[in-house]
């Protein structure tokens, strides 16, 4: 049998960090758009559900085909990145609005297909390694470079709405996610990874895992996006930031879950997954509760920094222990799929409870519960699945 030659792991890194400009692209565009076509909170969340429902269509498909669909998804990231910029060119509201919503669902689908696929190549070189704790970090280094992308996105855009250029900053994203496109075009011709033979009741004894970890990531994904996305919108509000001013305190968040990944990645070598997993989560609620309270400046930013400390090393380990779990990785499409609608749902509907209460604070009380759902799964995780043995 011919064994398919993965893609450079420095390859996939580079990916990554386009895959992460790109997801959180919305954030720090969200306030422009609206100032430009006078969108209400529900309209603007409208985009979040376009790129993660897109994003959760790409999933599914993802593991039947990772070779090709691995550099498929970058094409179509590319062409959702040039459809924003005619958007944004565009003066009427109506068609602007749906043009940057197909946008925003042609960048989706490539995350979908290219994350996906990543995640899953390199959760099996770590099997081939030693062992679920070489896994973990893999994960976990590979989603750190998604993390810098995550980063460094807001203050491109802030530095690009300072110069009159986003414009000419999204025309640099198209050519990087055209350049990954080109650089892995070759795995088209490997062969796939071969389907393991898992029996029907192996199949059915992986259900509870897989259905467990869909609702784990469904709410993870959800709650990460809802602060990431609507933190520059919310900081403008309630500081009294400029829009500008207000981009960057998304980038603070997306900073310090770099660190938290980062810190997780090197715990994870003297510690076990669980010990680094609820800590994070624990941390995270704390701070989501700030946001929800009245506070200061001062106060928004603490909060900020902790909640992405804290989320840092969450999606990593919950992907690894899913992993861990369940060795036929054609089996994890819907639950990436889960992964990534979570992701659409969540933010949609902080901004439904925005504007049906007048108080985008009070639609901050959606990633709270789901937070405390999440924690809740996490401490229940060995009462309620076996651990992994493979």
């Amino acid at each position: 049998m011919t064994v398919p030659r993965a893609p450079r792991f420095s390859l996939l890194c580079s990916g990554f960090v386009v895959c992460g400009m790109v997801t959180v692209l919305p954030g720090p565009l969200l306030p422009v758009l609206a100032a430009r076509w006078g969108l209400r909170d529900v309209q603007s969340g409208a985009f979040f559900a376009a790129l993660f429902m897109a994003s959760t269509v790409g999933s599914i498909f993802s593991p039947h085909r990772l070779r090709r669909n691995l550099p498929l998804g970058y094409s179509s990231m590319t062409a959702g990145v040039l459809l924003l910029i005619a958007a944004g060119r565009t003066a009427g509201a109506s068609l602007g609005h749906a043009l940057a919503l197909t946008a925003f669902a042609l960048v989706g689908l490539g995350v979908g297909l290219s994350v996906t696929a990543t995640n899953l190549m390199v959760g099996m070189m770590g099997e081939r390694g030693a062992g679920a704790g070489d896994r973990a970090r893999r994960i976990s280094i590979v989603n750190l470079w998604w993390g810098i992308g995550a980063v460094a996105c807001p203050w491109l855009i802030a530095a690009g709405e300072r110069a009159g250029r986003v414009g000419g900053l999204l025309v640099l994203l198209a050519g990087g996610t055209a350049a990954m496109f080109a650089a892995l075009l070759t795995q088209w011709r490997e062969p796939e990874p071969a389907r393991s033979g898992a029996g029907g009741a192996t199949l059915r004894s992986e259900a509870g895992v897989l259905v467990f970890f869909a609702v784990f990531l469904f709410l993870y994904v959800g709650v990460e996006t809802v602060v990431g996305g609507w933190i520059t919108t919310y900081a403008h509000r309630f500081s009294g930031m400029t829009v500008a001013r207000a981009s960057l305190v998304v980038s603070l968040y997306w900073i310090a879950l770099l660190g938290g990944r980062w810190l997780g990645a090197w715990a994870l070598k003297a510690v076990p997954e669980r010990a680094v997993l609820l800590p994070g989560l624990v941390l995270s609620l704390t701070a989501v509760v700030w946001l929800v309270a009245p506070h200061s400046t001062a106060v928004v930013l603490a909060a900020v920094a902790l909640a992405g400390a804290g989320f840092g090393p969450v999606f990593p380990i919950a992907v690894s222990r899913m992993l861990g779990r369940v060795g036929d990785h054609w089996n994890t499409g819907w639950v990436f799929a889960m992964t990534a609608s979570g992701g659409a749902v969540l933010p949609w509907v902080t901004g439904l409870v925005s504007t049906g209460t007048g108080s985008l604070r009070v639609g901050f009380f959606v990633p709270l519960a789901a937070l405390g759902v999440i924690l809740l799964l996490a401490a229940a995780e060995k009462a309620m699945l076996a651990e992994p043995g493979r």
